[in-house]
């Protein structure tokens, strides 16, 4: 109850903001109507039609950076409006981005839908996994991710970029997006105000056409008070919720992650840096040069080998400046060669793979097994050769949390390697930048699952130690 009077209370201290919800989110979208039936035959409607469009947008970001102020605490780190404003401009593109990813995963559920269908035994094919069955959890999946998954996560940002800037206070927002009550209410919010309103024009039309209009007219009208009733709800339970968090803990996982992250960012720069100029030199190389020819080829071969000899480099440095291991590191060259040697039973394993024929099982032992088990005992080698801490390697590699971490670094892999095989049909222009940019999220993705490791390698204490530590004797009484 105690939640429930605090948003009661922010509901009431922001009445006028609400208000303004209400009202000048109505007069926007009926602005943005007449601008697409403005004329363009002055000048002066054309500079109109251009401006327009501008205002809007300006008085939209203002309008929800001064709602989601109005609600939060102010802790005397509050930014200027404009500037809270300007910093939600990147959640909307992330927003979007992610929308746009779902509307291309949303075409391609007919394709999944067969294929799954297809590759499914004959009697589950004809009972359980049935077209129509897949084809519906399907949808059902992207609209969680569009309407609950996609808010739940970027929604809490947002609203703290409008409050602090670009100084967002990262470790409370991760710490609410582990709240159950902060999911539950997205939840509720998506059914009501997304969901509802979908059903009202389900019906078929009937009576007169003055009725008609009256019942559309009041659909619509209950559709826009649901939608803004939700959407200024949500915020104030973002807001109360972020105001009843319990103190942070002083050395958690993730405050770890990142200042060791920090401190090394001159290699984790560098790895960005590397993988962004064999991405331009290699487009290069191919625009310019003939794809049959002969320098092309040489090239090619050239800096394919410069490029991985420097990122095998970069990754010893890399992660010999991440892992603690009492500065009893092994030369530069044994720390390259070392990990080397694991290629063998990792070849030999996926080797084996080819064998399998069930789509899902070859996922999951392709992109999570082997690299879950094989990844401490390659990083743990460079640091200590073929000498390793097998104890403290065997504790990271049983851990759930580093398993946790794999399964969603392998998702988050497979998702980008899907989208970038599907981005050669868009202009060329448009396939470079997205193929860069690809690899430079799969590359952070890469490098946060070393620091990962890291953070778990370094919190076990080394087995030597352990080994010192020798109680005293204890004498026998007579």
């Amino acid at each position: 109850m105690i939640l429930f009077r605090d948003l009661f209370c922010r509901l009431l201290q922001s009445r006028r903001w609400i208000a303004a919800q209400f009202g000048l989110t109505l007069l926007l979208i009926l602005i943005g109507l007449a601008w697409m039936r403005l004329p363009e035959k002055h000048v002066w409607q054309v500079l109109l039609s251009l401006l327009l469009p501008l205002l809007v947008a300006i008085s939209a970001l203002e309008l929800q950076a001064g709602t989601m102020r109005s609600f939060a605490n102010d802790d005397g780190k509050r930014v200027k409006l404009p500037w809270g404003a300007i910093s939600l401009l990147f959640w909307i593109g992330v927003a979007w981005g992610c929308w746009a990813i779902l509307n291309w995963c949303d075409d391609q559920i007919p394709q999944w839908t067969g294929y799954l269908n297809s590759q499914a035994p004959a009697h589950w094919r004809a009972k359980f996994l049935t077209y129509e069955h897949l084809s519906l959890w399907m949808s059902y999946i992207e609209w969680v991710l569009r309407w609950i998954v996609v808010p739940a996560k970027v929604i809490p940002f947002a609203i703290a970029s409008a409050q602090c800037g670009w100084r967002l206070p990262v470790r409370r927002v991760l710490q609410l997006l582990w709240n159950w009550r902060w999911w539950l209410g997205v939840t509720i919010v998506a059914l009501v105000s997304v969901c509802l309103p979908g059903h009202f024009y389900s019906a078929t039309p009937h009576g007169a056409v003055s009725a008609q209009v009256w019942h559309v007219s009041l659909k619509l009208a209950a559709s826009y008070l649901l939608a803004v009733s939700g959407w200024v709800l949500l915020i104030g339970w973002f807001a109360v919720l972020f105001g009843f968090q319990k103190p942070l803990p002083e050395r958690d996982l993730l405050t770890e992650l990142f200042e060791l992250l920090r401190a090394n960012g001159r290699w984790v720069g560098a790895q960005f840096g590397l993988v962004l100029l064999f991405t331009i030199t290699n487009r290069a190389i191919t625009h310019f040069l003939d794809s049959d020819s002969y320098l092309q080829s040489i090239l090619s071969f050239v800096l394919g080998s410069v490029f991985y000899v420097g990122l095998l480099i970069l990754q010893v440095k890399l992660l010999r400046s991440l892992l603690n291991d009492g500065g009893k590191h092994v030369r530069l060259i044994g720390g390259i060669l070392a990990p080397l040697l694991w290629l063998i039973p990792l070849v030999v394993v996926y080797a084996s793979l080819d064998s399998l024929h069930d789509a899902i099982l070859r996922w999951l032992l392709f992109w999570i097994v082997p690299p879950a088990i094989f990844i401490p005992f390659v990083a743990a080698s460079t640091i200590r050769g073929v000498r390793l801490p097998w104890r403290r390697v065997l504790s990271v590699a049983r851990a759930w949390r580093w398993w946790l971490v794999a399964l969603l670094a392998a998702i988050d892999v497979e998702l980008a390697l899907l989208i970038s095989s599907n981005i050669f049909t868009a202009p060329t222009w448009v396939a470079e930048v997205s193929i860069g940019v690809v690899s430079l999220f799969v590359t952070g993705i890469w490098i946060l699952l070393l620091g990962w490791f890291a953070v778990l390698f370094n919190r076990t204490s080394p087995v030597s130690d352990a080994l010192a530590e020798k109680s005293e004797p204890i004498s026998e009484s007579e």
